[in-house]
C-alpha cells in the first residue's frame, strides 16, 4: 500500500477542485497510450490532462456528427411529404387524428 507521511496539498493554492485517481488497469492502458502518444510530456498529471481534453474533443465531435447526419435526414425529408404547410401539418393532422 502507498501512503505518504507528508501532505504538499495544503502548500498548493488554488480555488479549483482536485482529484485523486487510483491508477485502475484501465487508466494504465490510457497512460500508456497517451505517454506513446505525447513522449515530450513527462507529468502524468498532465498526461490526464490531456487524455481528458482529447475525451472532451471527442464527445463534442460525436455530438456534431450526430447533430449534421439528423440535419441531413431533415433536409432530405424536404419534399416527401404531401401535407400543404410541412411537417407542422403533418404533426398537428396526426395531433387531430389521436385525439
Amino acid at each position: 500500500m502507498h501512503q505518504d507521511r507528508q501532505c504538499y496539498t495544503g502548500l498548493v493554492v488554488t480555488t479549483l477542485p482536485r482529484y485523486t485517481v487510483t491508477e485502475v488497469p484501465a487508466l494504465a492502458q490510457a497512460l500508456a497510450k497517451a505517454r506513446a502518444a505525447w513522449p515530450e510530456v513527462k507529468s502524468v498529471s498532465q498526461l490526464i490532462v490531456r487524455l481528458a481534453q482529447l475525451g472532451g474533443e471527442t464527445l463534442d465531435s460525436s455530438e456534431r456528427q450526430a447533430n449534421e447526419a439528423r440535419d441531413a435526414l431533415i433536409d432530405a425529408s424536404v419534399g416527401l411529404f404531401p401535407y400543404e404547410g410541412g411537417l407542422a401539418a403533418l404533426y398537428q393532422s396526426r395531433q387531430d387524428e389521436w385525439s
